[in-house]
This record gives C-alpha cells, structure tokens and sequence, in this order.
C-alpha cells in the first residue's frame, strides 16, 4: 500500500511516500518565515518526482489532524480532501501528538510529546510504548507548562520528551529527574513519515477511511475565539 502523507500542524512542513513498512521519500522543511500555503504543493511534486511515483499511484492520503496550528491545520487538511477527492482514494487523519510520540519511543517507557500552543500554553498526551506500538493513556491535553507536572507526578517509567516546546516545560522536565530522555532534535520535529505509517495501519482497519467532512483536532479555541468570548464577557454577556 502506498501512502502518500502530509504534515502541516506546526511551523515544519512535511511530506512523505511510504509503501507498507518502507519509507520510501521524505522531505521535511523547517523554515518558518515560508508560509504552508506556498510550499506545500512544490514540496509534494520533489517527493513523488524523487519516487519515481505519480500522484494517481497512491493507495491513500494520511493528514496529521491536530492539534496544532489553526492555519496549518486547515492547510494540510484541505490539501488531503481536496487530493483525496480528485483521485477518488480513502483519506485517513492521524492525530499530529500520535505521530509525534511514533517517532521516538521504546517499550517500558513513558512518551510526552509537547508542541507550543500558544499564549502560555502546551498540546501534549501521554503514551506508553509497547512491543507492537504506543499505548496512549490520556486525552490530548491544552496545559500551562505548570499543569504538566501534575499529569507527570507520581509515574516511575522513563519519560521520553520531544517536540518544539520542551523549552517551555523546563521545570516539569527537571523535576523527572534522571528518568527524562529529552530527543535528538533532529527527532523533535514533526515527521510526515511518521503520519504514513500510523495512516498505512489506519486505512488496513478501515479501508474506506473518513469522510471527507472531517475537521481538525484543535483541542483548545483559537485566539479570536477566545478574544470574542472575553468582549462579550465584558460587554456584559451580550444580549443576556
């Protein structure tokens, strides 16, 4: 099965082909002042040219869903349905914490994956790895970097922490103590392989994948969303 995916979640834009346990091309772009929209289709035209592959050979679209970037988000998903839908093949989505914590894990320890979500506050779930995968054993969480500690307390596994706001969580990170593995930051970034592959074993589950009404994860409110509630709040609840 070949999977074509595409990660726009956060500042890094990736796109990668892989067929069934094989990574077949990858390229993954850390340039923040490039925005999504005019990177990505050039992006995915290098990574099928360098295949060998056409577009109309792919088995399937996997997306990383969120949380994440607002823009990103619909960026890469809009991207997906709209491929999905000319090529007339299965989407799959992959929540962006999921494929963070695939690409660095291993059996017995703890997985923290943490992206920076803004206005003082973290997108981050906690994975167990397994012999056949990762065992996710919360909810994906919006915490202040503070708040991290409380979901860290009282676990004796080594906690492996990646992802592009471990800086912000430096405290919660120190208090692990010795059991913290902080990633290569090569590994920290979000990887459209990473995508592929937990896409690959989606679409295995439910061959048809989702449909193409499906909406991103954003786990918290966007930053005019939040600004909107707290002018009503002020105006006095508007016509309450």
């Amino acid at each position: 099965m070949l999977i074509l995916a595409v990660d726009t979640a956060t500042t890094v834009a990736s796109v990668a082909l892989v067929e069934g346990e094989r990574l077949v091309a990858e390229e993954v772009l850390n340039i923040p002042q490039r925005t999504h929209s005019e990177r990505l289709l050039p992006v995915m035209a290098r990574v099928l040219a360098g295949a060998g592959v056409e577009i109309e050979e792919v088995d399937g679209i996997a997306v990383s869903a969120g949380p994440g970037s607002f823009t990103g988000l619909r960026i890469g998903l809009g991207t997906g349905k709209g491929l999905a839908q000319a090529l007339d093949k299965p989407l799959v989505t992959v929540p962006t914490l999921d494929a963070l914590a695939y690409n660095y894990f291993f059996p017995g320890a703890l997985v923290c994956p943490l992206l920076d979500a803004k206005q003082g506050y973290i997108y981050t779930a906690l994975y167990r790895g397994e012999e056949a995968g990762l065992e996710r054993l919360t909810d994906y969480l919006a915490l202040t970097p503070a708040e991290l500690t409380g979901l860290l307390a009282g676990r004796e596994e080594p906690v492996i922490f990646s992802g592009d706001a471990i800086g912000l969580c430096g405290e919660a990170v120190a208090k692990t103590g010795a059991r913290a593995f902080l990633v290569p930051a090569a590994s920290r970034l979000p990887r459209a392989s990473s995508v592929a592959f937990l896409g690959r074993r989606a679409l295995e589950e439910n061959p048809g994948g989702v449909p193409l009404t499906v909406e991103p994860l954003y786990v918290r409110k966007s930053a005019a969303e939040i600004n909107l509630e707290k002018k009503e709040s002020d105006s006095g609840g508007g016509n309450g």
